[in-house]
């Protein structure tokens, strides 16, 4: 599948024309798309699958508001976030020495004051949520903690949520001809997707997943000269401009985008795109600068963790102590315990339908440069930097913010595959296993998955939700919430 060339500006297809594709808000009326059918049914299938695909996304949305966390003095890794909101309105300070959630083991130290290990630019965020139910209500986070980490759950992780299965759906309308293909690839992003577990929570996950996914959304709009508009360039920038300030290591999807718009239109990147990425970039270094003194984010200060009482230096046993070889934490955080693929197995449908492209080298190549090096930038990364699987929670987290770019080979693969009774078989094996993972992160997303705890034959270790009574006489430990 090779890009477009010059005299072949748009891709062509037999249905209507493209110009009946507008942005995105909601899916409030159906679009057609430039893959429409072209049967004389005119529009009632596509008219269908936006019925459907409201129903799916309004499900997803009652799900997680319905999960939607609540309390946060026992997570170690929201209480870290919370600390910082409680600081900068009710103590005006990033300093977090008066905080309730002070005892977070996620933190650092700055002279004689106490910090956040987190980023500080999506708490800030998060604080004028928390500065608006104060001003209108009188009540404080000590007194209501559970009215004000709801609402700030609310405005997070579900709005963030909400936003990624809407943009996801026109992303589908504009790459697959099948309807089914888009009813099947929405519904795994609705409720197969790691994603919408941790947007029960104030998190960078999930956040990083939808800004990421809506940039991209923009550019590959941009690239394919699908009704370009100014404001395109403007969306786009500003999303992958804030992205890094949100999930750091996501960095890699700005860059590639950078240069995957940079070698389409050089001269509009620079001015309308790469102008829109400077404010995310001078937040970030302007609270850093406001909280530690100097331009180097907090987690990469090796001086802000050297003090006596860094959880993560005493540590000696547990899963924050592991120091496994690296093929065996690779092979854990692919296909084990903790894997990609394992407890997503929709991914190996990707997988395949990636790896099938590359091979073909026809349309969207580099679409596909894009998505994959931002995959194994994010995999080798973390493989290479860290050990412990990011603590407490179910599935490797750190990926979920390429995770929706992963969902599109997905909805590729469906979009051309034939579709038998064994097929579907493993289609429907593979929706119910991911769909499971899933569920089990909504009870909380930082706890010990079922599949973890049943690979490793500990049943009960570690959870905050559900518990299997597998051994008689077993008797699971008080969870530590991280």
């Amino acid at each position: 599948m090779s890009e477009p060339g010059p005299q072949d500006p748009a891709p062509q297809d037999p249905g209507p024309a493209p110009a009946a594709m507008t942005e995105p808000s909601a899916p409030s009326a159906p679009l057609p798309t430039e893959n429409a059918s072209d049967e004389s049914s005119g529009d009632s299938p596509e008219r269908l699958t936006h019925w459907i695909v409201t129903l799916l996304i309004g499900l997803s949305a009652l799900m997680v508001l319905f999960h939607l966390q609540d309390s946060s003095l026992t997570n170690a890794n929201t209480g870290s976030r919370y600390a910082t909101i409680e600081s900068i309105v009710d103590y005006h300070s990033y300093y977090i020495d008066k905080s309730q959630y002070r005892n977070t083991i996620d933190k650092f130290q700055f002279g004689d004051h106490l910090l956040s290990s987190k980023p500080p630019a999506l708490p800030t965020y998060a604080a004028g949520v928390y500065w608006v139910y104060e001003k209108l209500t009188g009540k404080t986070i000590v007194s209501n903690e559970g009215e004000v980490v709801w609402l700030v759950s609310l405005f997070t992780g579900w709005l963030a949520h909400v936003v990624f299965l809407i943009y996801l759906y026109r992303f589908c309308q504009l790459l697959l001809k099948r309807q089914l293909a888009i009813i099947l690839c929405v519904a795994a992003g609705a409720f197969a997707y790691l994603g919408a577990a941790y947007a029960t929570a104030l998190n960078n996950h999930s956040i990083g997943g939808a800004m990421g996914f809506v940039g991209f959304y923009y550019a590959f709009r941009i690239r394919n000269q699908l009704q370009v508009r100014t404001r395109h360039w403007i969306f786009a920038g500003l999303c992958l401009g804030f992205l890094p300030a949100v999930d750091l290591p996501s960095l890699a999807l700005s860059g590639c985008v950078s240069l995957y718009l940079l070698s389409y239109d050089w001269k509009k990147t620079l001015l309308l795109f790469a102008p829109c990425l400077l404010p995310g970039l001078v937040v970030q270094l302007g609270l850093s600068v406001l909280t530690t003194g100097s331009l180097m984010p907090a987690y990469g200060n090796a001086e802000l963790k050297t003090f006596s009482g860094n959880y993560f230096r005493q540590i000696k046993s547990g899963i924050d102590a592991l120091h496994e070889p690296k093929y065996v934490y690779a092979f854990n955080a692919l296909i084990g315990h903790h894997g990609l693929f394992s407890m997503t197995p929709l991914f190996g449908f990707s997988l395949w339908e990636m790896i099938r492209h590359w091979k073909r080298r026809d349309r969207y190549l580099p679409e596909l440069a894009v998505v994959t090096a931002t995959t194994l930038a994010v995999i080798v990364f973390y493989l290479w930097r860290t050990h412990n699987y990011g603590g407490w929670c179910v599935g490797m987290r750190w990926f979920v913010p390429f995770m929706p770019l992963l969902l599109l080979y997905f909805g590729l693969w469906l979009d051309r595959a034939k579709l038998s009774r064994s097929t579907w078989a493993w289609v429907l094996a593979a929706f119910l296993v991911s769909a499971f993972n899933v569920q089990d992160g909504l009870t909380s997303p930082f706890q010990f998955s079922m599949w973890n705890n049943w690979l490793e034959g500990t049943p009960n270790l570690n959870r905050i939700g559900p518990k299997m009574n597998l051994r008689r006489g077993n008797k699971p430990k008080k969870p530590r919430a991280q």
